[in-house]
């Protein structure tokens, strides 16, 4: 997964913002085309919206068919007005809301739970068409073992059962992780 320079971690945080404020004066979705190679990478990526430190939405795509910065402008709009936990932002609250932008590496199956490590990977749970993640802080946050955080993913995301969870393929990721 390659690094993304200092001016492109500013660049995507300032279209995260402008995608969502365009879409709160317009309804649509920003038209954007950059020649950054950084930008250009086909990546997924996640939106973590914040409000005073609480969680306030995030969407993510592991679609690797789009460059990032569109995967970017999808997944912000999507996490300000379409994560189902939350209420849609208004205008008003546009100011007080901090981006967080977590860039998708690939995803590798894990052979064994050994091979995850906590704060280092996120998971991706998949089961026939059910699938669940999380990124690598929520077991850091949760204060989860390994055990804990593929079983929470794959029941409270994926909504496996019990006899499911034994039968599901397990993926680890790593991300790149920036904020304003």
């Amino acid at each position: 997964m390659p690094d993304l320079s200092s001016n492109s971690k500013k660049s995507l945080l300032e279209l995260a913002r402008k995608a969502i404020g365009n879409y709160l004066e317009t309804g649509d979705h920003l038209a954007f085309q950059t020649e950054s190679p950084e930008c250009n990478f086909k990546r997924g990526c996640f939106v973590t919206l914040k409000k005073n430190g609480a969680l306030r939405g995030c969407v993510g795509t592991f679609d690797t068919q789009f460059p990032l910065s569109q995967n970017l402008i999808r997944m912000a709009i999507a996490a300000a007005f379409q994560d189902l936990r939350f209420s849609p932002i208004v205008k008003q609250e546009l100011d007080q809301i901090r981006i967080e932008i977590s860039v998708l590496g690939a995803l590798e199956k894990a052979r064994s739970l050994e091979e995850i490590e906590i704060g280092r990977h996120g998971i991706y749970v998949k089961l026939d068409s059910r699938v669940g993640t999380f990124l690598p802080e929520v077991a850091v946050e949760q204060k989860w073992t390994v055990p804990e955080f593929v079983t929470y993913c794959a029941k409270g995301k994926a909504g496996l059962d019990p006899d499911e969870c034994a039968r599901a393929e397990v993926y680890r990721y790593e991300v790149e992780k920036f904020s304003e």
